[in-house]
């Protein structure tokens, strides 16, 4: 018994802690609370053009207000549960999560692309007549940029045929009107 108290004491004791531990709300909006930590993040993130001013900051302000009272009128309407809302935040969050996710990957391939000098001079040698008189030197940086591009190219290529490769794809071209 003495076990259950001491267990319950110390939920109470962790979740009093936590709960001293948020941060205060410093505009609250009916049921919409935007901490300090909250605010100063979407000032630096929707407000690059301006300086940072008491003006901007009380701009912002007034913006961040309308915009969250705006919203809570949609969520009131049912707004936020009509399909093509629905299909448009199902839209929207893939292709945010395509984007994260091809950066991701091409900073990786990217990084390991590597181009020496001998490859360099080969595909100079190979494409004199392309540089117009260029002296290796002078075309180096172009050629440098042109092998990188196709070995990113490549390396992205290769990334999705291995995704294919690992992936089940059913495709029903009658269907779909694509006569293979």
């Amino acid at each position: 018994m003495n076990r259950v108290k001491f267990l319950l004491l110390s939920i109470i004791i962790l979740l009093s802690i936590n709960c001293a531990q948020k941060e205060e709300a410093v505009v609250s909006i009916g049921d919409i609370k935007i901490t300090k930590a909250e605010f100063e993040r979407d000032f630096a993130k929707f407000n690059l053009s301006k300086p940072d001013t008491k003006a901007a900051r009380k701009e912002f302000l007034d913006n961040l207000i309308n915009r969250k009272l705006i919203l809570k009128e949609a969520e009131t309407r049912g707004l936020d549960k009509e399909e093509s809302f629905l299909e448009d935040v199902q839209d929207f969050w893939e292709q945010s999560l395509l984007k994260i996710a091809v950066d991701k990957k091409a900073r990786e391939l990217f990084l390991t692309i590597k181009i020496d000098d001998a490859e360099i001079m080969d595909f100079y040698n190979k494409n004199k007549d392309k540089f117009s008189g260029k002296t290796l030197e002078d075309a180096y940086p172009e050629i440098r940029l042109v092998l990188f591009k196709e070995r990113q190219r490549k390396s992205v290529e290769d990334w999705m045929e291995s995704l294919k490769t690992k992936a089940t794809i059913k495709v029903n071209y009658k269907t779909l009107g694509i006569n293979e």
